[in-house]
């Protein structure tokens, strides 16, 4: 296994022997096979609150802006932007090919937009027992932000890796599609869309004032469906995880509550 890169504090975190009462209030919070999630609004951070089928808290959830470094880099591209756009003004003042003015901006622009992601911090998330931030569980690494798929890998509490979460974008253009494997490379669920014809009618339709919101199934490697990401009827973000259909606890809890979470995050819903 791999070390995380933001390795915890050995005194907040020690090694503890598999008796240890820490061990088990560790196993009871991912002891669950019910979850209700509910993104905070009007914060600068995307935040989201976990409680379990009665209630109780059982995770807070922070995925950090980067605000400071990010609107740096918005406002150096928008000054090259200005630049070029005068420079382009000036060349088409002094007689030059409107053509190739246009073409100016249009590559500019595409190169400026492709700086902007490549340059942009990355947002990694961080799971914590409540909102006093003080028992981190886990952590989830944004580990890309172009190419074929979108990859996370999912940290505990030790910085060892548990497993690694993967969209994939070209077929996600008509439905949405995660699939989760061990370190090694062993498939441990699928998350997809609960349908294909729904998913296409929501490309086309939208969500058609709730009618066509979006939910996720869960699956085993094998395509049997033991879990349900559905989001609620309300103006805010808010889901039902209900994982039910997995009583023996095949699938890591772990594994479940990170895809919960990037459902809404990294699908930027």
């Amino acid at each position: 296994m791999t070390s995380a890169p933001f390795p915890p504090n050995d005194e907040q975190y020690p090694r503890p022997s598999p008796d240890d009462p820490w061990v088990r209030a560790l196993a009871a919070l991912f002891d669950y096979d019910e979850l209700h999630v509910r993104q905070r609004v009007f914060t600068l951070s995307e935040k989201y609150e976990f409680t379990d089928a009665y209630g109780q808290p059982r995770f807070f959830v922070v995925r950090p802006p980067r605000l400071a470094l990010t609107m740096a880099l918005a406002a150096v591209i928008g000054i090259l932007r200005i630049g070029i756009l005068i420079l382009v003004v000036s060349m088409l003042m002094k007689g030059g090919s409107f053509g190739i003015g246009i073409g100016i901006l249009i590559v500019t622009n595409f190169l400026l937009n492709l700086t902007f992601v490549l340059a942009a911090p990355y947002r990694h998330i961080q799971v914590y027992a409540d909102e006093s931030e003080a028992w981190r569980l886990m952590t989830i690494t944004q580990d890309n932000k172009l190419g074929l798929t979108r990859d996370y890998t999912i940290y505990d509490c030790f910085g060892e890796e548990v497993a690694r979460l993967r969209r994939h974008t070209i077929w996600s253009i008509f439905r949405a599609s995660w699939l989760a494997e061990t370190p090694s490379g062993q498939p441990i669920t699928r998350v997809r869309e609960d349908s294909l014809l729904r998913a296409l009618l929501r490309r086309y339709l939208g969500p058609l004032y709730g009618i066509l919101r979006t939910n996720f199934n869960f699956e085993y490697p094998d395509g049997t469906i033991y879990g349900k990401f559905d989001r609620k009827l309300t103006l805010t973000d808010q889901y039902l995880l209900d994982l039910r259909g997995d009583p023996d606890r095949l699938v890591d809890r772990r594994v479940t509550l990170a895809a919960s979470i990037l459902l809404d995050t990294g699908e930027r819903r």
